[in-house]
């Protein structure tokens, strides 16, 4: 086992959250690897493999760290293992920088003179490569493994080049281009998709989250010239199948409602790829926040009422006695069935809600105290302070305290 496994191992991990491919190879089994997903093969008539495996090796010599770009402006990052009794390589690839716009297309298209009839391929080729928001971060990552294994920063050179895979000057185009597999990338989106809309059902957000920097989700099938457009129209779809999803998971359509509402208008204030992918992890995160907060799925129907109705109106009467009579069952029936199902009293139950909206208005607004508890449902500021204690473990001016001290 060499030193720098356990380092290269955990790099791989990093590489793999982000989707991006990476292989351990010999110079003489590098022909075999999907480097390009075939790309070549079904593209260009007669393409070798070998002849590019071949180029690698004299591209990465000793000590070297090779950060390559194809003719397709894909890139790649080639590494040779110190300490190997014969060549053997690390290779990471392919990532895009560029967003693939339809502009994007057009341009590879007229440079590389490629038919018309190739391009679907090329597009949805496209799609199966991951778009790398952060350059530098994967970068330094990538540049932190290689002081791991030539011995600190200084002990290797970096090189930026061109022509990665591309074996010839000029190349011979396919008189038709295969069929790629088109149906399996679809049922893979579509899974992919499916894995990710049952995680916020869940109000799962880690695992969303995960899920989003692993699948292709940011990146979609380009349909307008205008690119901001298409990511315009693209969140408006993925602000749909989040509000549907929470709905599933057990959340009223008040809050799904005014939430969508908010994310509407955002969309059509983005105004630039990073904002596009800002704006669609802040869904994300925020609906599945809504599942963890307002989910009334598994409750019983009177339960989910009277959960739905008791954040809505903190402010009012949410005695016992008043829920009760305002979903027509008897007091006792209404407490042992509250507390059966959600393992609190109702009483709690409100409160902590109550508290809830206390530290929201605390962080976000400058209000009195005593404005906030009167808002909250607990107008006896001395009993309201006891209330915030017993959930926070501080008193409400000492909650504001730190606040201003961050």
């Amino acid at each position: 086992m060499a030193s720098y496994d356990s380092v290269l191992s955990f790099t791989r991990k990093i590489l793999d959250n982000f989707k991006i491919p990476s292989y351990i190879s010999d110079g003489d089994s590098l022909q075999n690897l999907p480097l390009d997903g075939h790309l070549r093969e079904q593209l260009f008539h007669g393409y070798d493999y070998k002849n590019a495996s071949r180029n690698t090796i004299n591209l990465c010599g000793e000590h070297m760290v090779c950060f390559s770009q194809d003719m397709f402006f894909c890139r790649y990052t080639i590494m040779r293992l110190p300490n190997q009794e014969k060549p053997v390589f690390f290779l990471a690839g392919p990532y895009i920088f560029q967003t693939v716009d339809q502009h994007f297309l057009l341009n590879i298209q007229q440079t590389l003179a490629i038919p018309s009839s190739h391009m679907k391929y090329l597009q949805r080729y496209y799609l199966s490569v991951p778009f790398i928001e952060f350059e530098d971060y994967l970068r330094s990552t990538l540049l932190l493994l290689a002081a791991e294994l030539y011995g600190g920063a200084g002990q290797f050179d970096i090189n930026y080049c061109k022509g990665f895979l591309d074996d010839a000057e000029t190349f011979h185009y396919s008189l038709t281009a295969a069929n790629p597999d088109a149906l399996d990338l679809l049922e893979k989106r579509y899974q992919e998709e499916n894995r990710l809309l049952k995680a916020v059902t869940a109000g799962n957000f880690n695992e969303a989250q995960q899920m989003l920097s692993q699948t292709s989700l940011l990146q979609y099938e380009k349909r307008l010239p205008n690119h901001l457009r298409d990511h315009k129209n693209h969140l408006i779809i993925f602000n749909t199948l989040m509000r549907k999803s929470a709905e599933i998971g057990g959340v009223h359509p008040l809050y799904l409602d005014d939430i969508s509402s908010q994310f509407a208008r955002k969309i059509e204030r983005i105004s630039s790829d990073a904002q596009y992918c800002m704006l669609m992890r802040e869904m994300l995160r925020k609906y599945c926040m809504l599942v963890r907060s307002y989910s009334t799925k598994g409750y019983s129907p009177i339960i989910q009422k009277v959960m739905n109705h008791i954040p809505l109106n903190l402010a009012e009467d949410l005695s016992l006695k008043t829920l009760a009579s305002l979903f027509t069952v008897s007091p006792s029936y209404l407490s042992s069935l509250f507390k059966k199902e959600t393992g609190s009293t109702l009483t709690e139950y409100v409160n902590h809600k109550r508290i809830e909206q206390a530290l929201f208005l605390l962080n976000s607004t400058d209000l009195y105290i005593q404005t906030i508890a009167v808002s909250c449902g607990i107008p006896d500021l001395n009993y309201f302070t006891k209330v915030f204690k017993k959930q926070t473990g501080k008193t409400p001016s000492e909650y504001r305290a730190l606040i201003h001290e961050k």
